[in-house]
């Protein structure tokens, strides 16, 4: 029994990943500091204060404010998913048969409040969600499960009857830990890396790929 769909955002539903790396590599750069989009790959799944914090730590930083690297690294971020932002293929299929059987979704993110309001702004998903939330509101983020737990229970659902969206490990191993299943959607870089395949309970390629007999056959084990 499917009691609701919990959504990740960033590099599920709108093709942000990009915007995110290059933000990370300029924010840092305007303080002396060179990493690499690979560097910033490695972090995915995770919040920007908690990725902010590990440049800091790792890079020489510790002297510039964490809060002034992170609205460096958003603001960034905000301006070129308000320019250039793309929903990614299958979002509307998806939607569309989760709402043919009145089933609740909603988003939950390790983005900040403003960036989830941009974005569901931006690809016209309010209407759609009954809730989006914000791991920034969690004493951790993914992979701890927090943000997937409070959102189950501010839907009033049971965890186990639950079905995730991720294209992150970190986000995979939030939502296992939640209880929940796991779909996992990762990027062409990471469609191979066999963590995927042994942590979440099915890896596709796209969104468009998902049926609801898909996610029906997650609950006949």
């Amino acid at each position: 029994m499917i009691e609701a769909v919990i959504f990740d955002m960033d590099g599920l539903l709108i093709d942000s990943e990009p915007y995110w790396r290059k933000s990370h590599v300029s924010a840092v750069a305007e303080h002396g500091v060179k990493i690499t989009e690979d560097n910033v790959r490695q972090m995915a799944g995770k919040r920007t204060d908690e990725v902010v914090r590990h440049w800091r730590d790792t890079q020489g930083l510790t002297h510039v404010p964490n809060d002034v690297l992170v609205l460096s690294v958003v603001s960034r971020v905000i301006e070129s998913i308000s320019l250039n932002g793309q929903e990614l293929p299958g979002v509307r299929k998806i939607i569309s048969i989760i709402e043919e059987h009145s089933i609740p979704m909603a988003v939950a993110s390790s983005s900040s409040p403003e960036i989830i309001e941009i974005v569901l702004k931006k690809l016209d998903l309010n209407k759609h969600m009954k809730l989006a939330y914000s791991a920034k509101y969690e004493k951790f983020g993914k992979p701890h499960p927090g943000v997937f737990i409070t959102t189950a229970k501010k839907l009033a659902v049971n965890p186990a009857n639950c079905v995730v969206f991720e294209d992150s490990l970190s986000g995979v191993r939030a939502a296992k830990s939640a209880g929940m299943k796991c779909i996992a959607i990762p990027d062409v870089e990471n469609l191979n890396k066999p963590e995927f395949s042994y942590e979440a309970d099915l890896v596709l390629n796209s969104l468009e790929k998902v049926s609801w007999e898909t996610m029906l056959g997650l609950f006949n084990d």
